[in-house]
């Protein structure tokens, strides 16, 4: 019987690695690569500037997905996330937008930076208190570095959820966000997950943060757009739909675009740019 932990990773590996955009807008520096404090914990991150950028620019900070080790697969490409880099460079070209391709605590990238902290075993136990405030403390360093004028939050999956969680714990720190496949009830998504791999991990206590739980905690003036293909099968739509019902009725300002057909590796689709583009505004 092949090992549950294989399966696991390449169940997820399929469903959550986009596709690295080629090339850079000429419209965008080459990015900076630097350390920024959160807490106790240094994490890496790339910056991306745009050639229309001000004294005090609106901060774009992306977080990418959980993003599993594949044990069969030779190269680095296979579980080392840099996609939150071409959605920065994306998001900051043109515009006045300073972009940071924000690594997650524990995660390394292609190049070898690795951020302070412990990845997990990528079942929903990185989305904790830890790491969360880790995260917010190094986007109110990145606002101060940068003299940011507004800050947006963008994640993907995992990164969508630790995103939300900041909204919730640190209310006053963003000014919009857009959330992509969230696995925003993180309990379902961890048995929806289980009975999808069969894998234990999913079962085991974690000490995890969940953002459906929180929302009492986001502010009112926040606009928050949340996005999901509607034949996601790893984050399925039902858990940003319960999100976005719950929050709405305690009158927090959350919208739900659906992408029709689209699965869960959609973070670099041109309809997630389309709603960025909306959200900078």
């Amino acid at each position: 019987m092949a090992d549950p932990r294989v399966l696991v990773v390449a169940v997820l590996v399929a469903s959550l690695i986009p596709i690295c955009a080629n090339g850079q807008d000429s419209s965008v520096r080459s990015p900076e690569s630097t350390w920024v404090q959160g807490a106790d914990y240094r994490l890496h991150a790339n910056v991306f500037t745009g050639d229309k950028v001000s004294e005090q620019p609106v901060l774009l900070v992306v977080l990418h997905g959980d993003q599993p080790r594949n044990p069969s697969c030779p190269t680095k490409e296979c579980g080392e996330p840099d996609y939150q880099d071409a959605f920065a460079a994306k998001g900051a070209a043109g515009r006045d937008v300073i972009a940071v391709g924000l690594l997650r605590p524990g995660y390394t990238d292609p190049r070898g930076n690795t951020s302070d902290g412990v990845r997990g075993e990528t079942t929903g136990d990185n989305y904790n208190t830890r790491n969360t405030d880790a995260i917010a403390a190094a986007i109110v360093e990145l606002k101060r570095r940068y003299h940011s004028r507004q800050v947006v939050i963008a994640g993907h999956s995992g990164g969508a959820a630790i995103a939300a969680n900041i909204l919730a714990r640190h209310s006053n720190l963003i000014d919009a966000a857009l959330l992509v496949s969230c696995p925003c009830d993180v309990e379902k998504w961890r048995e929806h997950m289980f009975q999808r791999t069969q894998y234990s991990g999913f079962l085991r206590p974690v000490d995890t943060l969940s953002p459906i739980d929180l929302i009492d905690g986001l502010s009112k003036q926040v606009a928050v757009t949340m996005m999901v293909g509607s034949e996601d099968t790893i984050a399925p739509p039902s858990l940003s739909e319960s999100y976005q019902a719950k929050a709405v009725k305690l009158g927090k300002r959350v919208r739900l675009v659906r992408v029709d057909g689209k699965e869960h590796d959609i973070f670099l689709d041109a309809a997630v740019f389309a709603e960025l583009a909306r959200v900078l505004k």
